[in-house]
C-alpha cells in the first residue's frame, strides 16, 4: 500500500510538471502563431499593394495596346479600303478584257464559221463536179471502149483476111517454087548430060 501510494504521489507530479510544460508549450505556439499570422497579414498587405500596382500598371497597357490597336486598325481599314478601290478597278478592268476577249472570239467564231461554210459550199462543188467529171469519164470511157471492141473487131476480120490470103500466096508460091524446081532439075540433068559428052568427046580426040 505503501509502495502503491508512492506511485500515486510520483505520477501526480509528473503530471503536474507536463501539464506546466504543455502549457508553457501552447503559448510558445502561440505566440509564434501570432507572429506568422502577423507575417502574413503584413504580406498579405504587401501582395495587396503589388496586386494594385499591377492591376493599373496592366490598365494603362491595355489602354496603350488599345490606342495602338485603333491606330493599327484605322491603318488597317485604311489599307482595305485602298485594296478594295484598287480590287474594284481590277475586277473593272478585268471583267472589260474579258468583254473584249469575248467580242474577239465572238468575231473570230463568226469568221471561222463563214470560212466553214465557204469551204463546204467549195467542197459540195467539188463533189458536183468530181461526180460529173466522173460520169463524163465513164462516159468517155465507155464510148472509147466501144470503139476499141469494134477496131478490134476490124483489125482481127483484117487479120483473118491477111492470114488467109498469106496462107493462098504461100500456096501459090510453093506450087510455083515446085515447077520452077522441076525446070532447074531438068536443065541441070541436060547440063549435066552435055558435059559428060563433052568430056567424053575430049577424052575421044585425045586418045586419038
Amino acid at each position: 500500500m505503501i509502495i502503491m501510494g508512492n506511485l500515486i504521489e510520483t505520477l501526480k507530479k509528473q503530471k503536474a510538471e507536463f501539464k506546466s510544460e504543455f502549457e508553457e508549450y501552447i503559448q510558445k505556439v502561440k505566440l509564434e502563431n501570432r507572429e506568422e499570422l502577423t507575417n502574413l497579414h503584413s504580406t498579405i498587405d504587401s501582395l495587396r499593394e503589388q496586386l494594385e500596382s499591377s492591376k493599373f500598371k496592366t490598365k494603362d497597357l491595355v489602354q496603350q495596346a488599345i490606342s495602338n490597336k485603333s491606330d493599327e486598325i484605322g491603318q488597317l481599314k485604311s489599307t482595305i479600303s485602298e485594296l478594295r478601290i484598287q480590287l474594284e478597278k481590277l475586277k473593272f478592268k478585268k471583267k472589260e478584257a474579258v468583254q473584249k476577249q469575248v467580242q474577239a472570239s465572238s468575231d473570230e467564231i463568226n469568221q471561222l464559221k463563214n470560212a466553214c461554210s465557204q469551204l463546204r459550199n467549195e467542197l459540195e462543188n467539188l463533189k458536183f463536179e468530181k461526180q460529173e467529171a466522173v460520169q463524163k469519164a465513164v462516159l468517155d470511157s465507155s464510148q472509147e471502149i466501144k470503139d476499141l471492141k469494134l477496131s478490134v473487131s476490124e483489125l482481127r476480120d483484117e487479120l483473118e483476111n491477111l492470114r488467109f490470103e498469106k496462107k493462098e500466096e504461100v500456096q501459090k508460091t510453093i506450087l510455083s517454087s515446085s515447077g520452077e524446081i522441076k525446070q532447074l532439075k531438068s536443065s541441070a540433068q541436060k547440063l549435066r548430060d552435055e558435059l559428060e559428052k563433052m568430056i567424053e568427046k575430049y577424052d575421044n580426040a585425045g586418045k586419038k
